[in-house]
């Protein structure tokens, strides 16, 4: 019988996505060859139970595999069924080799270096994107960041004031409400603010409510 693991203060932030805390330790239960660079782990799960309201995540140890082992207790926990990514009509999730592309990386190593008190924020961004879409993150000019090759949203990383700024394609009418995100006119398009890991869930609805290319 596979030993059971119980992660208290689990907390869904996109389909198929939760978030939790994991010793290094504890997540390299899971790893068979999985990589172990920057600060987040990565598990995904082929079988598991949540419990919303007691914010637990639970699963047996044959059920995990570590895509990723970091260097600190935030984990990202991702469904492995199929059902919950078809249902939010995914499109090739993040590989399961656990590597990241070279844009995504130059973003994230941005962020840590210049506004380490959003890293967290961004690395639970990405992987949320990573998790429905595949595609990199290309940059512009100075700390711009826009989504290849589809850009249905870019992201500003505003290090001054520690914030995210993210554009998503499309009127402010057709996001106007969806989240308790205050969304502005961007020239046509909508423009949001992500300051932490509370806004995450929301900006996640709001970037894959964007407009995109047929």
């Amino acid at each position: 019988m596979s030993m059971k693991v119980v992660t208290p203060g689990a907390r869904q932030i996109a389909d198929g996505v939760w978030w939790t805390e994991l010793p290094p330790h504890e997540v390299r239960m899971f790893a068979q060859n999985g990589s172990s660079q920057g600060e987040m782990s990565v598990i995904i799960l082929s079988s598991f139970d949540y419990d919303a309201g007691r914010s637990t995540m639970t699963f047996k140890l044959a059920d995990a595999k570590a895509l990723n082992v970091g260097t600190t207790e935030a984990t990202i926990l991702i469904s492995g069924k199929a059902e919950p990514f078809e249902a939010a009509g995914a499109e090739n999730p993040k590989s399961s080799s656990g590597t990241r592309a070279p844009g995504d990386l130059e973003f994230l190593s941005l962020v840590k270096t210049q506004c380490q008190g959003l890293q967290k924020v961004a690395e639970a961004l990405l992987d949320g994107v990573r998790s429905r879409s595949a595609g990199e993150l290309k940059r512009g000019k100075s700390r711009n960041f826009s989504e290849t090759p589809d850009n249905f949203w870019y992201v500003i990383v505003q290090t001054r004031i520690e914030e995210l700024s993210i554009t998503v394609r499309g009127p402010v009418a057709h996001f106007d409400g969806l989240t308790r995100l205050e969304v502005k006119d961007d020239r046509g398009n909508t423009r949001f603010k992500v300051r932490s890991l509370r806004d995450v869930n929301d900006a996640l609805k709001l970037i894959f409510h964007a407009k995109r290319k047929r």
